[in-house]
């Protein structure tokens, strides 16, 4: 059967916020062509769904800014698989009024998730993986610890990709820079220096989503 290449939306929106704190948007100072910038105008003046109600109104991106209170905002938009454009708006910084840019680092956040989907997807397409194995199946450094509360039951890729894994630790905080970094076992085990608890079951699988 012949392989088909997985069909991705044709734009990628990503944005991420900082801290709080209201300020107005910045755009940076690189240009791109007359149709790019169109479209950034687009995104910029209205953040509006597909679907367009009548009577509702539009919402800017500066809008958006002042009701999230978020002081500045990344975008990147990839198109065809290729980065079209990105900017950044507002104050990496607030106090030292560092503006935004394109090479300002923020933590990613559960952006990761959907990212780290279709990558998943894109194995399964290629027969790399299955949805439905165990995931001790693949994983080699680190083997996943059953007990009792799983009732029996393996956890698949599904499982994990639709939150119906039955895991414990709801989120991630992140690591302050300067610290001790653990290592991805001692995260998953909740051992020092790990910030959160031992990645367990917290319910069977399949049972709810979560």
């Amino acid at each position: 059967m012949k392989k088909r290449s997985i069909h991705i939306s044709t734009y990628l929106l990503l944005l991420l916020f900082t801290a709080p704190g209201f300020i107005a948007v910045r755009a940076q100072e690189k240009k791109y062509s007359p149709e790019v910038e169109n479209k950034i105008a687009q995104v910029e003046k209205d953040l509006g769904l597909w679907v367009q109600i009548e009577g509702s109104p539009g919402f800017t991106l500066q809008d958006r800014m002042k009701f999230y209170n978020a002081n500045g905002v990344s975008i990147a938009v990839i198109n065809n698989y290729a980065l079209e454009w990105a900017k950044g708006y507002g104050w990496a910084n607030n106090a030292d009024k560092n503006p935004v840019s394109t090479a300002t680092l923020f933590q990613a956040g559960s952006i990761s998730k959907s990212l780290n989907g279709v990558g998943v997807l894109t194995l399964v397409q290629s027969k790399k993986l299955s949805l439905q194995n165990d995931i001790n199946d693949y994983l080699t450094t680190w083997k996943f610890p059953y007990d009792s509360v799983s009732k029996g039951k393996k956890i698949t890729l599904a499982n994990l990709l639709s939150h119906t894994a039955g895991l414990t630790i709801h989120g991630f905080p992140g690591y302050e820079n300067g610290v001790v970094i653990p290592t991805l076992a001692q995260i998953l085990d909740g051992k020092k220096p790990a910030n959160t608890a031992a990645v367990r079951s917290a319910f069977e699988p399949s049972l709810k989503y979560r």
